[in-house]
């Protein structure tokens, strides 16, 4: 659904503003770490060491936030810049942390906040294989650094490192997808009470609150009402299970033709339907609305063998900062202007 899409997008564009600026702060606090360790015990391998990891930490992380501001949100190049950041983020902890001290490193926290992005995009299952990737990771360090590992205190620490990392994954796999599902339950409510059933266009009560929110704006945008001629005359001959197949392949054929980024469709009530097209050029309006009209003239319905066509009247009028309903009603008033002349015909106000 193209709401839930959206909104579930927005929502990971924030996490990722969150984790973006995170990184770039704990880059901050891993340099001063290093360098007070480096002061107490220099070398001049493990600063080449560091000093590689940090250029290349630095140019990632401008890459991927230049991606993140500039792509589009959900795009192809947007998704994998920012679920690479997860694997970025694995790759630089398990270099950083045999750096600045191993096991005993301050920045080993840094493990759960990264296994809690992972559970972003891969839920309980990406939370749980992350946990066990760290815990490899921590594993050899651990048995690398640690002289005597059997003893009580040393394996006590082994193991509630590792079972905290299990706990971290798994319980954050968890919230996240409880979260997620809210998310998504929440999500279908409201596009059940936006979106028409029928059609599965946008309904009257989201054409309202579109146009009351663009005119507030102030944006320039034309619009036009529209209804199918004679379609009582469809439901008696044909059906009223046919009349809805007219009316939803009339809808597809509307959007078909209205691109998503200049305008907007509606089924506004019973046959009629509504079109919020921004731009400020008539002829642009005209072009639309006239391979509209044309379209529908042009498709052929079949009902048990028989065929049969429609058409559609057009009431097409520019905004000039009327209030809602006194836009609608100039609309309509064109619409049925349209209908009395003779159906299948655009009108236009001649009034701005």
């Amino acid at each position: 659904m193209k709401i839930l899409s959206k909104n579930t997008h927005h929502s990971d564009h924030a996490l990722e503003i969150i984790f973006s600026s995170l990184r770039w702060f704990f880059l901050v606090m891993a340099i001063a770490v290093f360098y007070i360790q480096y002061i107490g015990q220099p070398d001049r391998t493990t600063m080449i060491l560091f000093s590689s990891l940090v250029a290349f930490g630095i140019l990632y992380m401008a890459v991927s936030d230049y991606y993140l501001h500039k792509s589009p949100e959900g795009s192809k190049r947007y998704t994998i810049m920012t679920k690479c950041g997860t694997l970025f983020d694995f790759i630089s902890f398990s270099a950083l942390i045999p750096l600045t001290g191993g096991v005993n490193s301050p920045l080993f926290p840094l493990a759960y906040l990264i296994i809690l992005h992972i559970t972003v995009y891969w839920r309980f299952t990406g939370g749980i294989i992350a946990a066990f990737l760290f815990i490899f990771v921590y594993s050899i360090i651990f048995f690398t650094q640690v002289p005597d590992v059997f003893t009580l205190n040393s394996f006590t620490e082994y193991i509630s490192q590792t079972v905290f990392l299990l706990m971290i994954g798994g319980l954050g796999g968890i919230i996240v997808s409880r979260e997620r599902k809210h998310h998504s339950d929440k999500n279908i409510l409201a596009e059940a009470a936006n979106r028409d059933y029928l059609t599965d266009l946008l309904n009257h009560r989201s054409f309202q609150e579109c146009l009351r929110k663009d005119l507030e704006s102030g944006k320039d945008f034309h619009l036009a009402l529209t209804d199918i001629d004679k379609f009582k005359a469809v439901n008696d001959k044909y059906g009223h299970v046919m009349g809805d197949a007219v009316l939803r392949e009339v809808g597809a054929i509307i959007t078909s033709i209205i691109p998503v980024k200049q305008g907007r469709v509606f089924r506004y009530g019973g046959e009629e339907f509504a079109i919020i097209l921004y731009t400020n050029k008539q002829d642009e309006v005209d072009k639309l609305l006239v391979a509209t009209k044309k379209s529908v003239a042009d498709h052929i319905f079949n009902s048990n063998g028989e065929t049969f066509s429609v058409t559609m009247s057009f009431g097409s009028c520019k905004q000039n900062g009327e209030k809602p309903d006194q836009l609608v009603k100039k609309a309509d008033k064109l619409l049925y202007a349209a209908k009395d002349s003779g159906r299948n015909r655009i009108v236009y106000s001649t009034a701005g």
